[in-house]
């Protein structure tokens, strides 16, 4: 390897899915995809990012909520938080291809994001998600051994004396977990655990689509806003030896192409992929 790399969890995810996947979406060492020596391969077309412009406003908004401390004065907090979301918006889209023939239209996207925003007060008030340490997209770097240095950049940690230490993801998903890994949150926990050798006390996804209060299909029960995920030391121990053997193979050059249907489900390099 010519320079450090630090892995993430959405390169392990992309890694494991496919390697060579990996490789033509990010670039290794001196391997040459098309770019030139460890660049990314070119996309055969760009990708709509209509889906991925209403995740990044909403937790944009939120991360200003948090690490500005906007909470702290809550007269007209929600007016305020819903300005912001319009302005986040309108940058987003501006910098963002957007095919307006697969997306919603402008109105609704900016819709979804401030009913995410606006949704997540209710959460974060139901389950006390503030504290004397309340931050949004910490990153957190450590090493499962001398060769295996990890990273995750946290959607929310909070430190609370009755609750403890809670590290929290946020997702946009239309659906509760459709898309989402409970080792995304066990990896943060480890990321967490070799940053400041303390174990976090809970982990949860908070879906922005389901906030507090949101009514349970099918039953007289309300969400509350966080699914919380169980943990132990044995699956952290567990996602960390998959980040050791995972960068063994990286080391070793070894980016065949492992195709399926789901791999290739929201892959940019399909049409170009041999294998598949």
């Amino acid at each position: 390897m010519g320079k450090p790399f630090t892995l993430y969890w959405s390169s392990l995810a992309t890694y494991e899915e496919c390697p060579q996947k990996f490789l033509w979406s990010r670039g290794w060492g001196a391997i040459d995809v098309g770019a030139g020596p460890g660049r990314k391969k070119p996309r055969p077309v760009e990708s709509s990012r209509h889906h991925a412009i209403m995740g990044i406003t909403i937790q944009g908004v939120l991360e200003d909520l948090y690490n500005n401390e906007l909470w702290k004065n809550p007269k007209g907090l929600k007016d305020r938080l819903i300005k912001m979301t319009e302005e986040r918006f309108k940058l987003e889209l501006a910098g963002s291809y957007i095919d307006w023939n697969r997306s919603p239209p402008k109105e609704e996207l900016l819709r979804i994001c401030i009913e995410g925003v606006c949704g997540y007060l209710k959460t974060m008030k139901h389950n006390r998600l503030l504290g004397p340490y309340a931050k949004s997209e910490v990153d957190l770097v450590g090493y499962v051994n001398k060769y295996t240095p990890i990273g995750g950049r946290v959607d929310f940690i909070v430190r609370r004396d009755d609750t403890g230490i809670t590290i929290l993801d946020g997702k946009n998903s239309l659906h509760k977990g459709k898309y989402t890994d409970p080792d995304q949150l066990r990896w943060y926990a480890l990321c967490f655990y070799l940053s400041y050798h303390k174990m976090p006390d809970r982990i949860g996804f908070v879906y922005f689509r389901y906030p507090y209060g949101t009514p349970i299909e099918g039953g007289d029960d309300v969400e509350i806003g966080v699914d919380w995920i169980d943990f132990s030391r044995e699956d952290l121990r567990g996602v960390g030896e998959r980040a050791v053997e995972v960068r063994r193979s990286m080391d070793k050059g070894k980016f065949e192409a492992t195709p399926t249907s789901n791999a290739c489900k929201f892959c940019d390099y399909v049409t170009v992929c041999e294998e598949r």
